[in-house]
């Protein structure tokens, strides 16, 4: 069971995973003692929770996207708002037009 944590927790950050890790083991005991209110005696009640949980790649990618791409997209729209911003204000200089001398003709 704690390979199977250890393995669906692993493309989390160290200060997320801790948390993400007490919150899926709640989940298997109480997926566990539901099984075991359906009938199931104590090993075949682990094997149904952690069936329950899928396969723990599956469980990795999932919580992957969500604790790391929610950050990573705000991040891109804020670069993209800062480059647009500094696009916006930067200073442009006039295209250069060649220096031609005007030859006024004398009034006749």
């Amino acid at each position: 069971m704690s390979q199977a944590l250890r393995r669906a927790t692993a493309l989390l950050p160290c200060g997320v995973r801790e948390d993400v890790t007490a919150e899926l083991l709640a989940n298997l005991w109480q997926t566990r003692l539901d099984a075991e209110l359906r009938g199931l005696d104590e090993a075949a009640a682990w094997d149904t929770a952690l069936s329950d949980l899928g396969p723990p790649w599956h469980l990795a990618l999932g919580l992957a996207r969500v604790h790391l791409l929610a950050p990573l997209r705000r991040w891109l729209l804020v670069g993209v708002a800062l480059g647009g911003a500094a696009y916006a204000v930067q200073t442009q200089t006039p295209h250069q037009v060649p220096h031609t001398d005007i030859v006024q003709e004398a009034p006749r």
